[in-house]
């Protein structure tokens, strides 16, 4: 595995390199995924452009209305940010379950959406939480969907050059609840072999406004149970509600064997995760 690695100092700076570059070249930060698949030789880069000096992408900013997450923080930045683990539980139970310490310590959120990995926990959450994801390249920004970033295994919609500044996540109110899980061989440092995360609001009256549920490594992708999702609004959460809102998730999935885990296991597996979830969820409302 031989590179050059280019470190830069800005976004611009960083196009200013890319352009002087053949095809090929990539953006690295942590470094915690793509390293390996250098290694492996899954990706191959001649050079590596080096985004960790850029301190303007690993801020965390609050408003009334969201909060904006640099691309550069790391899972460590979300676990310890107390206004976000407040208001988004789930996106600190995805954060603190990737890997150990030290992957968490140096892995970014932006590296995380941008590997594109199904199993990726931080982007399973954050699609739950329908964050949009701010991008940056050579001809000016733009926002995309979080559901529009996605396209197959390793790969998304980021145009060529193209880098993630921010995250952006809406607050949801405080009749709004968050619940991630997982299921992976070991308690810790393994990737998921089925990942739930649920996010639901709730009326005064305790009817569910709106519900996402997205569902990790069951798929070629992040995926929604968007069909679970319309069951489940406008209704009052029970528990046979939840049973069939479970069923339906699980009928959405479509996962593939590996050697982690069989298709017929993860597909028994989601049914029961996405249940559970649901009822936390629920649960969570009257705490």
């Amino acid at each position: 595995m031989k590179f050059n690695l280019h470190s830069a100092s800005s976004p611009d700076h960083a196009f200013q390199i890319a352009a002087g570059l053949k095809e090929g070249w990539r953006y690295i930060a942590g470094g915690t995924d793509l390293v390996i698949q250098l290694r492996r030789g899954v990706r191959e880069a001649a050079d590596l452009i080096d985004l960790s000096r850029i301190s303007a992408l690993r801020t965390i900013e609050t408003s009334e209305t969201s909060f904006r997450i640099g691309a550069l923080c790391t899972h460590k930045d979300l676990e310890g940010h107390a206004a976000l683990v407040r208001e988004f539980p789930a996106l600190q139970a995805a954060a603190r379950v990737v890997g150990g310490h030290q992957i968490r310590n140096v892995g970014t959120v932006g590296g995380n959406l941008a590997n594109a990995s199904p199993a990726a926990d931080v982007a399973v959450a954050l699609l739950a939480l329908d964050a949009k994801v701010h991008v940056r390249g050579p001809s000016g920004t733009r926002e995309i969907a979080i559901d529009d970033l996605f396209v197959s295994s390793g790969k998304t919609t980021l145009q060529p050059a193209e880098m993630i500044e921010r995250i952006e996540v809406t607050r949801h109110g405080d009749r709004s609840r968050s619940v991630f899980l997982k299921v992976g061989r070991r308690k810790a440092m393994e990737i998921s072999v089925v990942s739930a995360a649920v996010s639901l609001k709730f009326d005064a009256g305790g009817v569910c406004e709106s519900a996402r549920i997205a569902l990790g490594a069951v798929g070629p992708r992040p995926l929604r149970a968007k069909a679970a999702e319309k069951l489940l609004q406008g209704e009052v959460v029970d528990a046979a509600l939840v049973a069939d809102a479970a069923a339906l998730a699980r009928d959405e999935c479509t996962p593939r064997s590996d050697p982690r885990a069989s298709a017929a296991y993860r597909t028994a597996v989601v049914e029961g995760l996405v249940k559970r979830a649901i009822t936390q969820c629920a649960a969570a409302l009257s705490r």
